[in-house]
Formats: C-alpha cells, sequence, structure tokens
C-alpha cells in the first residue's frame, strides 16, 4: 500500500504533515534581536500607544553600551533629589 505525500507516517520522521509545517513560526533576525534585547533587559518599553483604528505602537529603547560603575550609582541615585544629593555630600 502507498501512503499519499501528505499523509504523516509514523516510521518515517522526514515524512511531514502540511499541517505541523504551517503551524512552525519563522522568525526574523530583527525579531531574534528584539525578544534577546527584551530577555537581556537591553531593551525596554518606553510607550505603549494605540490608535483609533486599533493599531499598536510598541516603542522599545536602550543600549548595547556596558553600564559603567558611574551609570550605576546614577541609576541608584535617580530617587534623590539634587538639594539631598547635595547636602549628604556638604555633611560628608
Amino acid at each position: 500500500m502507498r501512503m499519499k505525500s501528505h499523509q504523516k507516517n509514523p516510521k518515517n520522521p522526514n515524512c511531514q504533515n502540511k499541517q505541523n509545517q504551517k503551524a512552525t513560526p519563522k522568525l526574523t533576525p530583527q525579531q531574534l534581536a528584539v525578544i534577546a534585547g527584551l530577555l537581556t533587559n537591553a531593551l525596554e518599553v518606553q510607550s505603549i500607544m494605540l490608535d483609533k483604528d486599533q493599531t499598536i505602537e510598541i516603542v522599545l529603547v536602550g543600549s548595547i553600551r556596558k553600564k559603567t560603575k558611574a551609570d550605576q550609582i546614577a541609576e541608584e541615585l535617580a530617587d534623590i533629589s539634587v538639594a539631598d544629593l547635595i547636602s549628604a555630600l556638604m555633611n560628608r
């Protein structure tokens, strides 16, 4: 008995079902770069906009530059006011 090419043959792993081939998502290099950037925190969502036609726009920002020690300190001091920072430096 001959099997048709569109039927799945469990004994032959090379014979793929056409539906399975269509269901497999194909990611572009750009999509993979965005995913990697989000997962590694190199990218973060800055804004999400939805217009009247229900078109969505997501703005991502980030940098591939390694953070220096000064960058890390600046992030830690982001919630402190300039006046508090100057006062703390003067009282040192």
